[in-house]
Parts: structure tokens; C-alpha cells; sequence
């Protein structure tokens, strides 16, 4: 065996296969954005394939410095607002999908009519994300919604987690689970004359969104209760056409008296709800 040939041996062991270190590199980002240390993510990735990734290795992956298929957008699961109302906003009108074109191309998209609620996210998702520049919220023309949209696998496995693993999140503080709560009641609330609703279809979620009212800013609230039946025929505001719904939607009801303790320390990030929530918690 030649010099050279020795040589070019040594180099193919030193590199995985491309598709095991595709699966590797999807599996170390879903077990970091659940939080898990690096020796804990070395532990249970040789345990899984018989792998031992040494802490550089995952450290580049990460951080962004490296990806098997390019860059990813760096995120390190740590309590703050900004990720507590990235994930209301996830929980509420925002939604998670892949993008087919590229293997680590994980999205996290906002479609809404209200343009100050699409910058909000915008923002708070870029420092989550660790971006210096907000992410855009461009107009389009055929939803006639505002659109923010992102890409992070780091992000996009930990927002998968069940919400009983969020919730550490949610609750580090209480300006983390009034941010929380804003994203959430921005997404799904409504408030008319002296109304103020929250809708979803997860009841056990609005059992939660009323435990923290409750537990963490002394806001009563009834409910969850059934709005709409699954198998109702609905019209789109937006086509106009016809459907029957899949699911139950539920409510939560914020008690008048409650309004201006809502006001003071959650409220909302969009201007035409928190004008009328103003309005509502001074009668």
C-alpha cells in the first residue's frame, strides 16, 4: 500500500457516512433544544447508535459553525420573554413545517392580518435566534396576511416538545408568563365592549392559560368551555367559502372585574385590541 493510499484511508475513517451524520446531526439538535448537556447528548447518542461524538463536534453543530448541509441559526434553550412569546405565538396562530427542498431547512411561520403583530414576532424571534437584524414581515397578496417566517432545526425541536416540557419556560417568571400570555391572547384572543375571550381547540391548554391568569396575576376567568361544535359548517372570512369544523373550539372568559388587572400587566401587542381593552378596563 502506497503513502498516498494510506493517507486517503485515514481520511474516509475520520468522516461519518453523510446520511448517519444527518441522522446524528437532527437527533443532537432535538436533544439540545430540549435541553440536555453536551456529555448528556454524547451519553444518549452513542447509546442509540453506537456513536461517540466528541463535545467540539456538537458544539459546531449547535452553534451554526458547521451543519452537514450548511448553516443553522444558533439556539440555546435558556428562559426569557422573548422565548416565552415565541412560544404563545406557536401555540396560537403560528405554525411549524419542513421545507422539502433542503434536509435542515425547519420553519417556523406567522400568518396574520395585524402588521404590529407580525413585526412583534419578527423581532422576538431574531433574539431568540441570536440575529442582529429582526426577521421581515412582508404582505402577501394571496393569504392578504402579513407573513414572518424562519428557519431553525435547534428551534423547531424544542417548540415539538409536549407543553408540560415548556412550561419551566413559560412560568421562570412572571414577565415570561405575561409575555407568554400576550403572544397567546394577541394569536387567539378577542375582545368586544367589555368581552374578552380566548379560543382553541386544545382544551387542556385553555385549562392552563387559565391557571397561569390565575396563579400568576390574580385574574379570574371561567371557562373552558364549548364555542363551536366540531362538524359546524363555517364560512372563511377570507374566501368565503364553506366548511365544517374537525374539532371542538373552546372558550376562556375573563371576568370584567379583571379587565384592567389584564390591562396593567399582560395586554396586548396588537394596537386596535389594547385600544379597546383601555377602553373596557376604565368602565
Amino acid at each position: 500500500m502506497g503513502v498516498r493510499q494510506g493517507r486517503e484511508q485515514k481520511r474516509k475513517k475520520r468522516y461519518l457516512p453523510l446520511e448517519l451524520r444527518l441522522r446524528l446531526y437532527d437527533e443532537v439538535l432535538q436533544l439540545r433544544g430540549q435541553g440536555l448537556s453536551y456529555n448528556d447528548i454524547i451519553k444518549r447518542i452513542h447509546r442509540l447508535s453506537g456513536v461517540r461524538l466528541n463535545k467540539s463536534h456538537i458544539s459546531e453543530w449547535v452553534r451554526g459553525i458547521y451543519a452537514p448541509l450548511g448553516r443553522v441559526n444558533r439556539f440555546d434553550a435558556k428562559p426569557s420573554p422573548e422565548l416565552a412569546s415565541v412560544i404563545g405565538v406557536m401555540l396560537s396562530d403560528g405554525s411549524l413545517h419542513l421545507n422539502g427542498r433542503q434536509y435542515h431547512h425547519y420553519g417556523l411561520c406567522l400568518r396574520v392580518k395585524d402588521k404590529e403583530f407580525a413585526e412583534g414576532f419578527g423581532r422576538k424571534l431574531a433574539e431568540v435566534l441570536w440575529r442582529r437584524k429582526p426577521y421581515r414581515a412582508r404582505w402577501s397578496p394571496s393569504n392578504r396576511r402579513w407573513v414572518v417566517e424562519g428557519w431553525s432545526h435547534l428551534l423547531y425541536g424544542f417548540l415539538r416538545q409536549p407543553v408540560e416540557n415548556l412550561k419551566p419556560y413559560i412560568e421562570h417568571s412572571k414577565n415570561c408568563a405575561a409575555a407568554f400570555l400576550r403572544a397567546f391572547f394577541d394569536g387567539e384572543g378577542s375582545i368586544s365592549k367589555r368581552q374578552l375571550i380566548v379560543y382553541n381547540t386544545d382544551k387542556q391548554l385553555l385549562i392552563y392559560i387559565k391557571e397561569l391568569l390565575e396563579k400568576h396575576f390574580d385574574i379570574d376567568a371561567t371557562g373552558p368551555r364549548i364555542s363551536v361544535k366540531k362538524g359546524t359548517v363555517m364560512h372563511s372570512p377570507r374566501t368565503k367559502k364553506a366548511y365544517k369544523t374537525n374539532k371542538d373550539c373552546y372558550r376562556v372568559y375573563i371576568r370584567t372585574h379583571s379587565l384592567s388587572r389584564f390591562h396593567k400587566d399582560i395586554g396586548f401587542t396588537i394596537e386596535r385590541k389594547q385600544r379597546r381593552l383601555a377602553e373596557a378596563a376604565k368602565q
